[in-house]
């Protein structure tokens, strides 16, 4: 069973990142699929920018946010786990609940008067929203260690930073990654918002869309966000990892 889903999660992965890049350099064929899907649409492609200047925007969007709000998770994560930082682990975890309760949008609008239209404003949405899954899962894996192997490892002579890095961290790992693929998926769906402050991506098709009432350029921008989030999905899943349910 363990060799069936290790090969059924290859062969997802290849499909999508065959179906992504297809999107991606394929324009002819894209358009042949928009004008099925959009058959009243006379014009099907977002005029302003070809879609792969948009997927460049919208992955480089995702990966200057995802490994800032991994930076950011993973020491306030740190911190809250130290002896330094445990008086003040139940604030560092509020305050990472509280940027999960304002509206992405919101926070980009709040931030536009500082750092101007743009990108800016979406990296510092997407970072204050994805710190909070990386703290909760950094804190629950290093946690979730037995206390049993600790003592063992303490039993063979490791100090405390040896004993971290040599056995705590490599055991958390797993669930640590699991808190950085969802911050990915989720960055990669939310970053489409960045088109209401000018960030480009893949926002910006579908802003188009609503405006002028084109199903073809909502078509164009969805359906490689949705290609991309389920690509990120599979790429950081592990090839063993069963499906939920």
């Amino acid at each position: 069973m363990g060799r069936r889903h290790a090969i059924a999660h290859w062969l997802s992965l290849a499909s999508l990142g065959a179906l992504t890049a297809w999107m991606t350099f394929d324009d002819r064929g894209f358009e042949r699929l928009l004008r099925v899907l959009a058959p009243h649409e006379t014009t099907v492609l977002y005029p302003t920018k070809p879609l792969r200047a948009l997927i460049g925007e919208q992955v480089l969007l995702v990966i200057v946010s995802s490994s800032m709000a991994l930076l950011i998770g993973g020491a306030l994560g740190a911190l809250a786990l130290s002896r330094w930082g445990r008086p003040f682990r139940d604030v560092i975890v509020s305050v990472g609940n509280l940027a999960q309760t304002v509206p992405s949008v919101a926070i980009m609008a709040l931030a536009v008067p500082m750092t101007g239209y743009g990108a800016k404003p979406v990296i510092v949405a997407l970072v204050l929203y994805s710190i909070l899954p990386i703290v909760h899962n950094v804190i629950a894996g290093m946690e979730g260690v037995p206390a049993e192997v600790l003592d063992a490892a303490t039993g063979m002579g490791m100090r405390p930073l040896q004993r971290v890095m040599r056995v705590q961290l490599p055991l958390a790992m797993p669930v640590i990654l699991a808190g950085i693929k969802n911050m990915v998926v989720i960055n990669v769906s939310a970053a489409t918002m960045g088109a209401v402050v000018a960030a480009g991506g893949l926002g910006m098709p579908i802003l188009a869309g609503f405006k002028e009432y084109n199903d073809a350029f909502i078509l164009e921008g969805a359906l490689p966000s949705i290609a991309l989030a389920l690509l990120a999905d599979r790429a950081l899943t592990s090839p063993g990892a069963r499906p939920a349910g």
